[in-house]
């Protein structure tokens, strides 16, 4: 081979970095130039318009203050209303009223108050007449001007011996020219505050009063020693007039340092400049020469390998580049064989380190971590993200509906409509189906004021395109944001602890775990329903129905979880059992045979409403069966009518079994086993629960004493009900009326 490569290479590199050179040189002088005066014009209006701002908000909540105290403050109106120095309690009034606007308002520097009907300044504590005072010229011009507001800088003193401060001066006049409120700000502090939201190193901030006086000047004369820059130090770059006050904010950048420091910048980048293109000639000449040698380099290897692979074989060397050619195609060819096998193990690995992240089963170092998010292409972890769980809503019927091929594709549909909702919001989401029936997802949340209005459009969306595209719905439980790992699996146990509320909140819906109301789990009150519904099935009542209806109405309103809900359906079965297995064993076989199959059905339930209809099935079977059984037995007929003699002649103090039996002409024994048996507690419990209840309700409705109402229910022995009564509360009587 020749170096024609090489000269060919070298001329075609050499002149397009020429032009492509000077051209940059030309683009970054104007840029630069524009570009540094559009940004010192755009920072002089900001600062401009915050130095308004400043201004304004400082003189009009003054201006406020006075005039909101000037009409509404008692002790400021008392004072002008009183005449002379008679009323001494008025002048203490009014320093506290001049004292209290002082310490809310720093800036302020004195304030003292113009009484015409006696023509008396009261400044310091003191009242003094209007010509002895040394502002007295002031408050004269001040007393004949048509508008009375804020005047621009002036020099004060309170005492004719002291030393005039430079200040503004705010004037109300009070009532009906009774008089005059002269509020002065310390014009040096003002310009202080004013003078920490810029550097006058480098720039100027003048303002003017109505008059085009410089309120500068005359904070100048006050002793302030800051730079304080004039108009003509440099170019006014931005100006403001307040809407308020009537005076005019300038800025501007000083002449002096930064224009030395851009010339100087300016020489040092063209010498810089020069010395890079020098380079770069140099730079291109070598580029060229060593770009030339590895041609050679790759047609001498292939050649190598391949007279290695088939002897014999040769190439042309004006032909170099067609052989090069049909080398990389063989290359690229098995290249993408062994691309789609990669591509089939990468889908593994990543739905493996999916679950490795959310569960916890392996620690991730930073950069283990940012290694395996590179591999498989997916955002860095370096912003917020929540973990989002999708349920599919029935999914039994999910399954019976559609084949295994068919579930497959809409599970892969749920995955691309929630990528394709995602990019529309403009923002990432990596998502997993771990389980048959969840799809786990990572969502990133961008950085930003309204990140959490783009996650809950994000999620509406995505729930509208599932219900509009496909014939069954989603729900979906969020966790809370999270910026690191730990947090990320956090955000996962949030996002199914949501889903639990998705039995009582119901599908089709999105749950935030921050959303999530607090379950009040009243354990009471459940057992109580329970037991009452126990009772009144064992005793084949009719009334369960309205006790089976009362549980599942607290279940709704005591908003549990899907855990929650099965542990009290469990409390609920275990009562059934204890209560039967007291009962003769037809009883037990019967409770059996209805629910031994209910059992495995009650795992596949979504909704309360789906649980209820179950229970309710197995319910109202059962019922039926021990009315059956009851009805069959005898002695139905006589416990119950024990059981309403009882209820209705409970304060009977001569009640009891034996009183019973001989009215009943049943034998003791065989009484106080159907009381077992059917009403599934002893007489003297059934007894005592009567005569407590209704005590309970004397001393809620009446105002009885104790003694009376133990004798009202059937005790004659106050000690018995005493007794009696704290086993059953678990308080004393006189305890319990004070608590209620």
């Amino acid at each position: 081979m020749n170096n024609s490569w090489f000269r060919r290479l070298l001329l075609s590199y050499l002149p397009v970095f020429f032009i492509v050179t000077t051209i940059l040189f030309i683009i970054f002088f104007q840029v630069f130039n524009e570009q540094n005066r559009r940004e010192a014009l755009k920072a002089n209006e900001f600062l401009a318009s915050q130095v308004t701002q400043y201004l304004d908000n400082s003189l009009r909540s003054i201006d406020f203050k006075v005039l909101r105290d000037i009409l509404t403050n008692p002790n400021l109106k008392n004072y002008y209303s009183v005449t002379g120095s008679k009323d001494v309690y008025a002048g203490i009034q009014a320093v506290q009223v001049i004292d209290e606007l002082k310490i809310e308002y720093p800036l302020i520097d004195s304030i003292y108050l113009v009484r015409y009907n006696d023509d008396t300044v009261f400044s310091n504590g003191k009242a003094v007449p209007i010509e002895e005072f040394p502002d007295a010229a002031f408050i004269k011009d001040s007393r004949a001007a048509a508008t009375q507001k804020w005047v621009g800088a002036r020099s004060f003193k309170a005492f004719p011996t002291e030393e005039g401060k430079q200040v503004i001066t705010l004037i109300r006049g009070v009532g009906n020219g009774t008089g005059l409120v002269v509020v002065n700000v310390d014009l040096p502090t003002l310009q202080k505050s004013i003078m920490q939201m810029y550097d006058p190193e480098f720039t100027f901030v003048n303002i003017f009063n109505r008059s085009g006086g410089n309120l500068w000047d005359g904070a100048m004369q006050g002793g302030i020693t800051a730079v304080s820059p004039k108009t003509d130090s440099g170019e006014v770059f931005s100006e403001f007039t307040s809407s308020y006050s009537g005076w005019k904010v300038q800025t501007g950048l000083n002449n002096g340092k930064i224009v030395k420091f851009a010339l100087k910048f300016y020489n040092i980048w063209f010498v810089f400049a020069v010395a890079v293109v020098l380079i770069g000639v140099v730079w291109v000449i070598y580029v060229t020469r060593r770009n030339y040698k590895p041609i050679q380099q790759i047609v001498t290897l292939i050649e190598t390998v391949a007279s290695q692979k088939q002897p014999g074989a040769g190439y042309t060397k004006d032909n170099e580049f067609r052989f090069i050619q049909t080398t990389l195609e063989r290359m690229i060819d098995q290249t993408k064989q062994y691309q789609e096998e990669h591509e089939e193990n990468l889908i593994l690995q990543k739905k493996y380190f999916f679950q490795e992240l959310l569960e916890g089963t392996r620690d991730f170092t930073g950069n283990e971590l940012t290694a395996e998010m590179s591999r498989f292409k997916l955002p860095q972890l370096e912003d917020r993200w929540a973990v989002m769980v999708v349920e599919i809503d029935q999914y039994s019927r999910f399954m019976e509906e559609y084949h295994n091929q068919d579930q497959s594709l809409l599970k892969f549909v749920l995955s691309s409509i929630l990528q394709e909702s995602a990019r529309h919001e403009g923002t990432e989401v990596w998502a997993e189906w771990i389980s048959d029936q969840r799809l786990y997802a990572i969502l990133w949340i961008p950085e930003m004021e309204k990140g959490e209005e783009t996650e809950q459009r994000l999620l509406s969306g995505y729930l509208d395109r599932v219900g509009q595209y496909l014939n069954f719905t989603v729900t979906i439980g969020i966790g809370r944001v999270a910026v690191d790992v730990r947090g990320l699996r956090a955000s996962l146990k949030e996002a199914v602890h949501a889903l639990e509320y998705k039995a009582v909140l119901g599908m089709n819906r999105i749950i935030p775990c921050g959303e999530v109301p607090n379950s009040t789990n009243d354990v009471y009150e459940f057992l109580k329903t329970i037991s009452l519904l126990v009772q009144a099935m064992r005793l084949s009542e009719d009334v369960w129905e309205k006790h089976f209806d009362r549980l599942f109405e607290q279940i709704h309103e005591s908003v549990l979880s899907r855990q929650e809900i099965m542990n009290t359906v469990q409390l609920l079965f275990q009562h059934y059992n204890r209560e039967f297995a007291e009962l003769p064993r037809e009883y037990q076989e019967r409770w059996a045979s209805v629910f031994t199959p209910l059992l495995p059905r009650l795992e596949g339930w979504e909704t309360l409403d789906d649980l209820r209809a179950l229970c309710w099935e197995g319910f109202r079977e059962l019922a039926d069966e021990m009315q059956t059984l009851h009805c069959s037995r005898k002695h139905r007929s006589h416990i119950l009518e024990i059981r309403k003699y009882i209820e209705q002649n409970y304060n009977n103090p001569e009640l009891s079994l034996n009183y019973l039996s001989d009215l009943f002409d049943i034998n003791p024994k065989y009484l106080s086993k159907l009381f077992k048996d059917e009403i599934g507690e002893k007489f003297v419990d059934l007894l005592i629960s009567h005569r407590i209840e209704k005590a309970k309700q004397l001393m809620l409705e009446t105002d009885k004493a104790i003694q009376e109402i133990s004798e009202e229910v059937g005790y004659t022995n106050y000690n018995s009900f005493n007794r009696a009564f704290k086993n059953v509360v678990g308080v004393a009587p006189s305890d319990y009326r004070k608590a209620i």
